[in-house]
């Protein structure tokens, strides 16, 4: 494993994040009543998916967390493999969560920046 990650890898790990969690959201409406509400929170409305459905129950909450590194590993190695710095993966959240989504999804979507060979 590299410190690098293909566009094919990444979207591949997004796709299996998102079915994931399609999947565990519906367990946790099915079977669980909503325990928290994200709005309550600070900033709750910029928690990814939570201004989709703000309500989660348990499921979801221990969820979250245990693919919170996951994702930002590879998101870091996506950007490393664009050659750019892996902090901005901290655009997700900071400054402002959504706003930050829009300058990072194009950086995401750039072919491989192949490394310059000096001659």
């Amino acid at each position: 494993m590299s410190g690098k990650s293909r566009r094919s890898e990444f979207w591949f790990f997004f796709l299996f994040f998102f079915i994931a969690y399609l999947c565990v959201w519906i367990l946790d409406e099915l079977f669980f009543d909503a325990t928290v509400d994200l709005t309550d929170l600070p900033m709750g409305n910029f928690l990814p998916l939570g201004f989709f459905d703000p309500k989660v129950g348990p499921m979801v909450l221990l969820f979250r967390p245990l693919m919170a590194i996951p994702a930002m590993t590879a998101t870091i190695r996506r950007l490393h493999d664009v050659g750019k710095s892996g902090w901005r993966c901290l655009l997700w959240i900071f400054p402002l969560p959504v706003l930050g989504w829009f300058w990072l999804v194009p950086l995401l979507l750039r072919p491989t920046k192949e490394p310059q060979l000096a001659i």
